[in-house]
C-alpha cells in the first residue's frame, strides 16, 4: 500500500542529518512527556492538588495530564497546516521550541504549598502548550524523513524516528529512577522534581543547532515549484481524506492507549496499589523501553520486508494480550516478575510501532500529508493516551481489578487490527478519483 511518489536520491550527508534531526526531535517530545508523565504518578499529586484524599489527587493529577493531549489536535492543526503551505523545516523548529519550552518552564514553577492555586493553573496552562507543540512534532518529523528516505528503506528510517520515542522514555525515566533513589522523598519534593523539567531546555538547545543544518524536503520544493501547495490544508484533508484520517485514528488508539497507560497509570499502579518502591516502579518502564527500542527497529525492518500492512497487523495481534501480562506481572509484587514481564511486553508492543511511520506516511499524499499525519496520530492519542490512565484508574478502583482496562486495551488492539485490513482499499479508492 503505497501513495505515489516521486523520490530522486539525497546524498547520504543530509540523509544522516535529516535522521538525526528528526530522531532528535521525537526524542525530545517523549522525553517532555514522559517526564511530565512520570512525575504526574510520583509527586504532582502531593505538590500541586494537596488534599488528605490521595484517591481524590491521584484522579485531580491524572486528569491534568490528559489537558496536554487536549491541545495535540490543535497543534496538529496549526502546526500540520503551516507545514504543508510554508514547508517542513520552519514549523518543526517552532514545535520544538514551544513542546521544551513550556516543559522547562514547569521546573520553574510554584508549588500549591508555595502560591496556592496559583502553581497548579500555571502547571495546566504550560501542559496545554506542551501539547501544542508535540502536536505538530511527530507528523512533521515522519514527513520529513521519509520524504527523503529512499522508497524500499522507508520502513528503517520511519522505524528510526521512532526510536526517538523509546530512547526519550529511556532517558526521562531512568533520570527520575536516579533522583527517586539518590534523593529522600523531602529532597525530591522539594527541588529534586524540577531537575529532569529544567533540563528540557538543554535538549532544546541541542536540538535547534542539529535542525539548522537539515533542508526542505525535495517534495515539498517539487511542490513549490509546480504551484501545488493546498491552500488549505486541513480543509482539503477533511473534505477528500476523511475516511482515512477515521482508519488513521483506530489504527493507532489501540497503541496509545497501553502505551500511556504503561508510562503513568502503571507507575502509579505499582507504587500505590501493589505498593513496590518508586525506583522499582519507574525502572520497570525503563526495562520495558529498552526492549521497546529494539523491538521498533525489528517492525521498521519487518515492514520493509513483509509490508506494512502484514507487520502493523502483526504488532496489533501482539497487543492484545500485552495488558494481561503487564498487570498480572505487576501484581506479583516481586520485582524480577515485574521485569521480566516488562521486558516481554516491550517487545510485544515495539514491533507495531516501529511499522507505523512508514505506514502513515503512505496514507496520504504529499500536498496534506503533514496535516493528515498529525490528525490521525493526536486525535488518536487524545482517545487514547489522554482518557486512558483516567479510565484505569477509575476502573480499578471501583472494581478492586485490572481485568475491565486490560479487556478495554485488548478490544482497541482489536480495533487497530481492523482498521488496518480496511485502509489499503481506501487509500486504492482515493487514488482513484
Amino acid at each position: 500500500m503505497t501513495t505515489p511518489v516521486e523520490t530522486q536520491p539525497i546524498s547520504r550527508v543530509q540523509l544522516r542529518k535529516t535522521a538525526a534531526a528528526t530522531v532528535v526531535g521525537n526524542f525530545i517530545e517523549f522525553y517532555d512527556f514522559t517526564v511530565y508523565g512520570t512525575l504526574t504518578a510520583l509527586v504532582f499529586g502531593r505538590l500541586f492538588f494537596a488534599t488528605e484524599d490521595t484517591t481524590v489527587a491521584t484522579f485531580l493529577t491524572l486528569a491534568t495530564f490528559g489537558v496536554g493531549f487536549l491541545s495535540r489536535p490543535l497543534g496538529g492543526i496549526v502546526f500540520g497546516h503551516f507545514g504543508d503551505k510554508l514547508g517542513r523545516k520552519p514549523v518543526l523548529v517552532m514545535s520544538l521550541l514551544t513542546m521544551g519550552g513550556a516543559t522547562a518552564l514547569m521546573g520553574l514553577l510554584p508549588t500549591y504549598h508555595a502560591a496556592g492555586w496559583i502553581g497548579p493553573v500555571l502547571l495546566v496552562c504550560l501542559r496545554f502548550v506542551q501539547g501544542l507543540g508535540i502536536g505538530g512534532e511527530w507528523g512533521g518529523a515522519i514527513t520529513l524523513m521519509l520524504e527523503n528516505a529512499p522508497e524500499k528503506k522507508r520502513g528503517f528510517f520511519g522505524a528510526l524516528v521512532q526510536t526517538g520515542s523509546g530512547l526519550g522514555i529511556i532517558l526521562a525515566t531512568g533520570m527520575v529512577t536516579v533522583l527517586a533513589t539518590a534523593l529522600t522523598p523531602e529532597q525530591l519534593d522539594a527541588w529534586g522534581w524540577r531537575i529532569p523539567l529544567l533540563f528540557s531546555l538543554l535538549l532544546v538547545v541541542v536540538g535547534l543547532i542539529i535542525r539548522a543544518r537539515i533542508e526542505e524536503s525535495p517534495e515539498f520544493h517539487r511542490m513549490q515549484r509546480k504551484s501545488d501547495v493546498s491552500r488549505a490544508p486541513i480543509w482539503e484533508t477533511l473534505r477528500r481524506h476523511w475516511a482515512i484520517v477515521l482508519l488513521a485514528i483506530g489504527m493507532y488508539i489501540g497503541i496509545a492507549a497501553f502505551g500511556f497507560t504503561q508510562g503513568v497509570y502503571y507507575v502509579s499502579y505499582l507504587s500505590t496499589t501493589v505498593q513496590v518502591s518508586e525506583a522499582v516502579a519507574t525502572t520497570a518502564n525503563l526495562v520495558a523501553a529498552a526492549f521497546y527500542v529494539l523491538a521498533i527497529v525489528l517492525g521498521g525492518y519487518l515492514s520493509d520486508k513483509l509490508g506494512r500492512v502484514r507487520t502493523y497487523i502483526l504488532g496489533g495481534i501482539l497487543l492484545i494480550p500485552a495488558p494481561f501480562i503487564m498487570f498480572a506481572g505487576g501484581a506479583t509484587g516481586n520485582t524480577m516478575s515485574i521485569y521480566i514481564t516488562m521486558a516481554i511486553v516491550g517487545v510485544m508492543t515495539g514491533v507495531g510501532y516501529g511499522s507505523q511511520a512508514a505506514l502513515f506516511f503512505e496514507l496520504f499524499p504529499t500536498r496534506v500529508r503533514y496535516t493528515g499525519i498529525s490528525l490521525g496520530f493526536q486525535i488518536a492519542a487524545v482517545l487514547g493516551g489522554g482518557i486512558t490512565p483516567l479510565l484505569a484508574a477509575v476502573l480499578t478502583e471501583s472494581t478492586g481489578s485490572t481485568l475491565g482496562i486490560s479487556f478495554y486495551l485488548a478490544g482497541l488492539a482489536v480495533l487497530l487490527i481492523l482498521c488496518t485490513l480496511f485502509a489499503p482499499r481506501i487509500v486504492r479508492k482515493e487514488a482513484g478519483r
